[in-house]
């Protein structure tokens, strides 16, 4: 059984990778889905999904486009939404 989701899940955003895990994570919670709900209409396992949200997984380019468009974005509007979150992380610590 999942665990209920948390608006206030904090994750780190000390890199790219764990800026790109936390938007993922943020849009996923404003949609109340599960990370099994995101790995299913994305079509990776939950296991994955919750490693790349973690920002322990370096995700491919196709998981990348996927799961923007599973949040109706482009891959390039995700990762501007992470590299703005990684910018503003470094410049407010």
């Amino acid at each position: 059984m999942a665990r209920p989701i948390k608006p206030t899940l904090n994750r780190h955003q000390n890199t790219l990778r764990q800026a790109l895990g936390s938007v993922i994570t943020e849009l996923r919670i404003k949609r109340k889905w599960s990370q099994e709900d995101l790995g299913q209409k994305a079509g990776y396992s939950v296991r994955y999904m919750i490693r790349v949200e973690k920002g322990q997984q370096n995700p491919s380019l196709d998981l990348l486009v996927v799961v923007a468009q599973v949040f109706g974005l482009s891959g390039s509007q995700l990762l501007a939404k992470a590299e703005r979150k990684y910018l503003r992380n470094r410049i407010h610590p």
